[in-house]
């Protein structure tokens, strides 16, 4: 991602990083707290490397922040505030098991 000094070409770039709904599925998940790769590529049933991708993404943009233990790799938001901008948008998670299972992105009730 490119660091753009003007706010409105920043904040498309955010959006456009937003715009991928596996990338909104591990950011809704990450609102639940800290997980290693290995446990976010099972839970979706997604390669390892195709999970580490998108991440890797949402980690340049700045929204996740990674840390290393041994040969594992844990993600956690880089701002609480990201559950706050995808509950505004009517995301969130309900039931992590059930939302995992589900190829969609689950709306508020």
């Amino acid at each position: 991602m490119t660091h753009r000094h003007d706010p409105v070409d920043r904040a498309q770039e955010l959006f456009q990083i937003l715009s991928h709904p596996m990338r909104l599925r591990l950011l809704l998940a990450l609102c639940t707290g800290e997980e290693c790769v290995c446990d976010l590529a099972a839970r979706f049933g997604r390669p390892q490397p195709y999970i580490s991708q998108q991440l890797a993404e949402l980690r340049q943009a700045g929204l996740v922040a990674d840390r290393r233990e041994g040969r594992r790799i844990f993600y956690r938001l880089a701002d609480p505030r990201v559950c706050s901008v995808l509950a505004a948008t009517g995301l969130c998670v309900e039931d992590t098991e059930r939302a995992a299972r589900c190829t969609c992105l689950r709306r508020c009730a």
